[in-house]
């Protein structure tokens, strides 16, 4: 019998058996490491939601106070600390946590910019997520909201469908004729100008927002996934007075910052207002000066032609042109015809037909767009209003099925919302802040949610959010 060989098989035998014993045990321990991972993995994606879920909370909480002060003008803003243009809190508490299971736990700051509202609020949120497990990293989510007025003048250009610029020294910026809502006029200059001039579409087709050579000092928003940067041609841009390019820009002319593609805006259907006491126009009168706190309407088409035909409006009137859609409604030729508001006076203007108006167009003698007030009601998007008028108009466009096109080389202040806006020629269009607070007790809406991912983008606001 050989001793030798036997003892050398088990010797083998027990090395397999060794080896094999090693390869279960680090199978073993390899899945127990990947258990782990995967647990630690979902753990994190569990707080991860929740960090979110914990930052909008503060959105919320900062948006409760923003509206409550609007209804309220005396809520005095308990738990917050400010200083007097900025408020900022912790939640729960200035050192409390929210408690979640597992021993993890939660608190997000807010801070809001212009909390008192007297231009548009902007609210920053950072939650953090502590997890119970040791050297498990804190999880954070900050985002930043830019809120507007719910007003249908929230901003300056509004489309359903598509907003085109022609010309090549267009631009589009904003000022507030009455930033303290007294009622005094501050008419546009250089020195009161701002870059919150805000255009924005809310269609999904392509090229929804055509900038091309104009050049946008505010923000320019589509609703379709594309950047408006896309359609900024060589000549144009879409800036703040601040901007600088931090070297990340992919078009030197474009303030990523400025551009967004989640615009959202309401179009509520308007119509005419009572007319239980009236003033009926009488087809081919000579009108002169008409109004006097009243409403007047008419069935049949408006039309000044010649030199010098003017229609005057004095006192708050409220016009109604009764035509069927498809019909003219208003039709001005002639050099320097047209409608004057005087000063101290109002008009609007109600109709589902026509108007194109050339010669002076509307002269707003009162400066403040909020006085004249053009609403189209047309049902369908056959609805043509031209307004050229020496390149002048001062006032407000509503007509959410209607095709507006601005034409001219001058100033333009206010706000149009229309279903397809054309801007022709070197306009200068200006809208005015003020419109946001024009019907009273407007509660403030998100216009613009963003999350912050990059360190830059977060570094902006950390000195502000370290409390």
């Amino acid at each position: 019998m050989n001793t030798q060989r036997h003892n050398s098989q088990r010797g083998s035998v027990l090395i397999v058996a060794l080896i094999i014993s090693a390869i279960i045990a680090i199978s073993l321990a390899s899945y127990i490491r990947l258990g782990l991972a995967s647990q630690s993995i979902s753990n994190r994606a569990l707080y991860n939601n929740g960090a979110m879920n914990l930052a909008e909370n503060g959105l919320e909480e900062a948006m409760y106070s923003i509206n409550k002060m609007v209804a309220n003008s005396s809520y005095n803003w308990s738990g917050w600390s400010n200083d007097g243009v900025n408020a900022w809190r912790r939640l729960p508490s200035s050192s409390g946590t929210y408690a979640f299971d597992q021993n993890a736990k939660g608190y997000v700051r807010v801070y809001i910019y212009n909390y008192q509202g007297i231009s548009a609020p902007k609210i920053v949120t950072r939650s953090t997520i502590t997890l119970g497990g040791a050297g498990s990293a804190p999880i954070e989510k900050w985002v930043e909201v830019q809120l507007s007025k719910t007003s249908k003048f929230a901003n300056g250009l509004v489309a359903k469908n598509s907003i085109l610029f022609r010309g090549n020294n267009a631009t589009v910026d904003s000022w507030n004729s009455d930033p303290t809502n007294s009622g005094a006029f501050i008419p546009f200059s250089n020195a009161v100008k701002k870059d919150n001039g805000s255009v924005g579409s809310v269609s999904v087709n392509v090229d929804s927002v055509l900038v091309k050579n104009a050049d946008v000092w505010g923000y320019v928003s589509t609703n379709n996934g594309q950047n408006p940067a896309d359609n900024v041609g060589s000549n144009g841009s879409i800036l703040g007075i601040g901007s600088v390019n931090d070297g990340t820009w992919t078009n030197a002319h474009v303030d990523p910052t400025r551009v967004s593609t989640q615009f959202s805006a309401n179009f509520d259907p308007v119509t005419n207002p009572p007319t239980t006491a009236s003033t009926s126009l009488v087809a081919g009168a000579t009108y002169g000066t008409l109004g006097t706190a009243t409403t007047i309407t008419s069935t049949t088409l408006i039309s000044l032609s010649g030199n010098g035909s003017v229609i005057t409006f004095k006192g708050d009137v409220t016009l109604i042109i009764d035509v069927a859609e498809g019909a003219q409604a208003i039709k001005v030729t002639g050099n320097n015809s047209g409608f004057t508001v005087a000063a101290g006076s109002s008009l609007k203007i109600y109709t589902k037909g026509d108007i194109d108006m050339a010669g002076q167009g509307i002269l707003n003698a009162t400066g403040a767009p909020k006085n004249v007030q053009v609403y189209g009601t047309s049902t369908s998007t056959t609805q043509n209003i031209g307004i050229a008028g020496g390149g002048t108009f001062g006032g407000v466009i509503y007509a959410p099925n209607a095709n507006v096109a601005l034409n001219g080389d001058g100033s333009m202040t206010g706000s149009v919302v229309a279903n397809n806006i054309t801007l022709t020629g070197n306009a200068n269009f200006h809208y005015d802040e003020s419109l946001a607070n024009m019907n009273s007790g407007n509660p403030f809406r998100v216009s613009k949610w963003k999350e912050l991912t990059k360190a830059g983008e977060r570094a902006a606001y950390t000195s502000k959010l370290s409390f």
